[in-house]
């Protein structure tokens, strides 16, 4: 009799904290869009010194918030594709350039009515689409890179090729890695079926990676982890925990370390957990 009841209760749970989680997202990126419109017009940037201040505030304002506004909508549609999930630097150039393509033409729209540019020719839509996509990259990775915990990578500069998983080793590692009920019943329920890959901290969320996609919910990394604790796996950093049998291959360049695992996805291995991960023969 209570199934039917908590069923609606676990979506409408997991719908607060996605609303709840684009609502951070939208602010931070209105707020880094307001503080990039201010410093370009203290600086007259590209030519704008022509004009007065407030028109210039105005002008920045109305060409970098609209693109925050449009920025957050392409993130949630390239993160829910899943197409590039865990390939942060690649996903980042996806959304800037899908932003980029469609913002081009409210930036020359705002120009002609500051600036009484009257001519739309195609040279016009390259110049201002190679400067947008400019912005459009800074402002993405700035977004990116402040929503994410990271913990800066010291160590050897000697770079080492990528060496691939011990098959020996992986025979002894179950083929699946489960998610136990605690995790299950927060995600979506198209996930709940997968195989575990990685968690991955995001601000006070957790990105769950499965080989079905990925999904993000309210919880805390140490919380996480105490489920875990059956499970083949490690803590390889501050804000990943990996499975045992996700990993495919791992690669140690200027000091970074880092795990290959399934789909793609990269996980990083902080300094202070290295040795304990290639003490368990992750690395051979």
């Amino acid at each position: 009799m209570q199934q039917p009841i908590r069923e609606p209760m676990a979506h409408a749970v997991h719908a607060a904290r996605i609303a709840s989680s684009l609502r951070q997202r939208l602010v931070r990126g209105l707020i880094i869009g307001a503080i990039a419109a201010v410093v370009l017009t203290i600086v007259g940037a590209l030519h704008t010194d022509a004009v007065a201040l407030p028109s210039r505030l105005a002008y920045w304002l109305t060409v970098i918030l609209p693109g925050s506004i449009l920025g957050l909508v392409v993130q949630s549609a390239v993160s829910a594709w899943g197409g590039v999930a865990g390939r942060r630097w690649l996903e980042m150039l996806v959304v800037a350039v899908m932003i980029a393509v469609p913002h081009t033409f409210v930036v020359i729209v705002a120009s002609m009515l500051m600036f009484g540019i009257n001519a739309l020719t195609p040279m016009t839509v390259i110049a201002f689409g190679g400067v947008v996509l400019m912005f459009s990259l800074i402002l993405t990775a700035i977004n990116y890179l402040s929503g994410a915990v990271a913990v800066p990578f010291h160590g050897d500069s000697a770079p080492v090729a990528v060496a691939p998983v011990d098959a020996a080793a992986a025979a002894v590692v179950p083929l699946a890695t489960m998610m136990p009920p605690g995790l299950i019943e927060r995600l979506l329920p198209r996930l709940g079926t997968g195989r575990l890959l990685a968690l991955e901290a995001e601000d006070h969320y957790l990105r769950v990676h499965t080989d079905l996609g990925h999904d993000i919910i309210l919880m805390r990394m140490t919380d996480a982890i105490a489920l875990l604790d059956r499970l083949p796996g490690a803590r390889v950093h501050r804000s990943w925990w990996v499975a045992r049998d996700a990993v495919e291959g791992s690669s140690s360049i200027g000091g970074r370390t880092t795990l290959c695992l399934a789909t793609g996805i990269i996980a990083p291995v902080s300094r202070g957990m290295r040795p304990s991960i290639a003490a368990q023969g992750w690395f051979l």
